[in-house]
């Protein structure tokens, strides 16, 4: 039916109108709801301190947050690379609280001391061949890709060394492997233990757990043997949320810079933190040996003062080279590094 142009213009003007007012509306609406942020995933990591000595006790420890709220079911994955081409020497899964006994994407079936054959084996000589079994079920339903490592410390929790590999396994499949180190000559004799992980690649690449750490000991020495136990690692949390373990850098590593990477992964989102610390003896002509040119040199220099670390031969950093530093270089006469 045919209408006056007046009235048209009319209802399209109500109309303009209408559209308006709901425009208006909707925005005072959309004011008035909460704003949902995006959940945030925190990791905060501390050493005790950033210089160490060789061979001194290195504390490593930290706390995870979900919406500033401190997550008391995660897990914190470690790794620590030497300063030598960075090289991994240390990797480790810690808890930050009580963690639920909800299925992993992969178990550890097996972790075992043993010879190349694989038979258990729960003794080895310094400076020879150890072998370790490792055994692994994978619980998805499509092939899963993953890096296995095993971590070794001695008696004084001192780091001897690690292994590291990547592989896959098919849906619901298993996998064994048997895999070699050698024993420092130089190591601690006595028990030693080893932490198996498995993850989704190393940590230092954003690579997260996806089984349950477990360990196991052996002892190194050059007759006798000892019982083994194998079991999953036991807690190591000061308070919910809060993440904790220890080592050492033994004499026959090497000075320098080594790296902590650590990585999370809760409620689907992932977070990363790292952080070096310094490793170092007394050599203070850097010729890789403590001996007397070191004293020598840091008699050539005694009355010097200056800010703390700014003088080589101020060696306990204390601001002034005088007879301390002779001393506690004179303790360390023989070092050389590996």
């Amino acid at each position: 039916m045919f209408q006056p142009k007046g009235e048209r213009r009319t209802k399209n003007q109500n109309l303009k109108r209408a559209t308006g007012l709901l425009l208006i509306v909707l925005f005072f609406l959309a004011c008035l709801l909460p704003i949902v942020k995006a959940a945030d995933l925190d990791l905060i990591l501390y050493t005790n301190k950033p210089s160490y000595w060789l061979g001194e006790e290195v504390k490593v420890y930290g706390y995870l947050f979900y919406n500033s709220t401190l997550v008391s079911d995660g897990v914190v994955n470690l790794e620590v690379d030497s300063p030598f081409s960075d090289y991994p020497i240390l990797f480790r899964t810690l808890p930050t609280g009580t963690l639920p006994p909800t299925q992993q994407a992969i178990d550890i079936l097996a972790l075992f001391s043993c010879n190349q054959q694989g038979t258990p084996k729960t003794s080895f000589v310094r400076g020879t061949m150890a072998y370790f079994n490792v055994t692994l079920r994978n619980n998805n339903y499509t092939t899963t890709f993953f890096t296995v490592t095993l971590s070794f410390l001695d008696s004084a929790k001192g780091i001897l060394d690690s292994i590291n590999w990547s592989d896959n396994i098919m849906p619901y499949g298993r996998a064994s492997y048997i895999v070699p180190m050698l024993i420092p000559s130089a190591a601690r004799t006595g028990t030693t233990t080893f932490y198996g992980n498995v993850f989704s690649k190393m940590p230092k690449l954003g690579g997260y757990a996806v089984a349950r750490e477990k360990n196991s000991t052996f002892t190194i020495t050059s007759t006798s043997s000892m019982s083994e136990t194998t079991y999953e690692s036991p807690v190591e949390v000061l308070a919910n949320g809060q993440f904790y373990t220890n080592f050492t850098i033994p004499l026959y590593q090497y000075v320098g810079n080594y790296s902590i990477y650590t990585t999370s992964r809760y409620l689907n989102q992932t977070t990363a933190n790292q952080k070096k610390i310094e490793v170092r003896v007394p050599d203070v002509n850097g010729d890789g040996r403590v001996n007397v040119l070191d004293l020598i040199r840091i008699a050539s220099r005694l009355g010097w003062t200056g800010a703390p670390g700014a003088i080589p031969e101020d060696v306990n950093r204390d601001g002034k080279v005088n007879v301390l530093d002779l001393i506690l270089t004179a303790s360390w006469l023989g070092w050389v590094s590996p």
